[in-house]
């Protein structure tokens, strides 16, 4: 590794292991340098787990999502007895791949030669080949992935030995597992590309000090909330921050026929980041996800979308309407935040940028520097 690629990680793990009272933002560098981009994807995107979306939007046997991981197209699929199977999206004849976006099949058939497979990964049908000596479709079956779930969504790591995830969020799991977030009803989901390194939009994602500013017309309308915001380290694979609303905000609140959420937590969003790069926010009326994968050091594919809880839904004259005003808040909150994280990536190349103090509210980012520390600084 080059003596800047080095020094970079240095000044790195050199923050991480200090007081977050002296913590200050990534060297710039962190966002351009093409051996550390490297050392991301060797170690954290090939090995780590990463999000391909919700149980609730593949819901039926047969209901399947492809992301492509880095150079790994994988897809997952709703299996008859209604678990979920990860699976390389390469075909075993000639590496095709097999499916593509989202979508339901009632088997797997690869577009270039028709080899056909069944829901769980083992080929079934394969045209003209009986007539190769020794060929038996029963000795070919797609390559499994490792597949986890938590709290409604489902996780591909492309190492097979990775340690389990669900295990590492037990400590997110006993505060966010009354809100039932598996259960909210999924009414949008879209995949976008965004020019910016993916650490800028995970780092904006889980910063509370850019609110007041950049969402002025959007979450700020409601008021001021950083004296309602508070910080945690989280843990080894997770950080996060909580809103405390009350009743009479009238912002985040839970439908009266929500009788399991109790007391604050009626009125409370969480904003999480499930490391590398999954975050969430959930709140009694809202879930809204985005997990990022790079496609180069300076673009994103962005697997987004967004949940309402069944009560709400069936409680609205009009369904439509509270998918619409929920949409419309999303769709203007992205509109302010692609632009400024689009422009700190440009703006971190410039040789005159330096790493920044880092506001209470940027404790999360700092907690991701730490994750990045441990990870690449070793």
């Amino acid at each position: 590794m080059a003596k800047t690629s080095k020094l970079t990680l240095e000044t790195l793990a050199a923050n991480a292991d200090g007081a977050f009272e002296n913590a200050r933002s990534m060297p710039p560098a962190m966002y351009h340098d093409p051996e550390i981009y490297d050392l991301e994807l060797d170690r954290l995107f090939r090995h780590e787990w990463i999000c391909i979306g919700r149980l609730a939007e593949m819901p039926e046997p047969g209901d399947y999502i492809c992301r492509d991981i880095i150079d790994s197209p994988v897809f997952t699929v709703r299996q008859v007895d209604r678990s979920v199977k990860a699976f390389a999206n390469v075909c075993l004849h000639r590496s095709a791949s097999l499916l593509q976006g989202q979508g339901h099949v009632s088997r797997i058939s690869c577009p270039y030669h028709s080899w056909t497979y069944d829901l769980d990964g083992q080929l079934v049908g394969a045209p003209f080949m009986n007539e190769t000596p020794g060929f038996d479709v029963k000795k070919f079956r797609l390559k499994a992935l490792p597949c986890d779930i938590w709290e409604g969504f489902v996780y591909v790591s492309l190492d097979a030995n990775a340690s389990p995830l669900a295990e590492s969020l037990t400590g997110m799991s006993q505060l966010v597992s009354d809100f039932r977030m598996g259960d909210y009803v999924s009414v949008f989901e879209q995949v976008e590309t965004w020019d910016t390194n993916w650490k800028c939009l995970v780092e904006n994602f889980m910063d509370s000090y850019h609110i007041h500013r950049v969402h002025k017309d959007s979450f700020a309308k409601y008021g001021s909330s950083e004296d309602i915001t508070s910080l945690f380290p989280g843990g080894e694979r997770y950080t996060y921050h909580l809103i405390q609303e009350h009743e009479e905000r009238k912002s985040v609140y839970a439908h009266p026929d929500n009788t399991w959420l109790k007391g604050d937590d009626r009125y409370k969003t969480y904003l999480i980041n499930i490391f590398p790069s999954h975050v969430i926010q959930l709140q009694p009326d809202l879930l809204w996800y985005l997990s990022i994968l790079p496609s180069g050091i300076g673009q994103i594919s962005i697997r987004w979308g967004v949940s309402i809880p069944a009560e709400i839904l069936e409680d609205a004259p009009i369904r439509q309407a509270v998918i619409d005003e929920q949409m419309d808040l999303i769709h203007q909150v992205n509109s302010e935040d692609r632009p400024i994280v689009e422009n700190v990536f440009c703006s971190t190349a410039s040789p005159k940028a330096v790493p920044g103090p880092l506001s209470y509210l940027e404790r999360n980012l700092w907690d991701f520097e730490r994750y990045l520390a441990r990870h690449l600084s070793s």
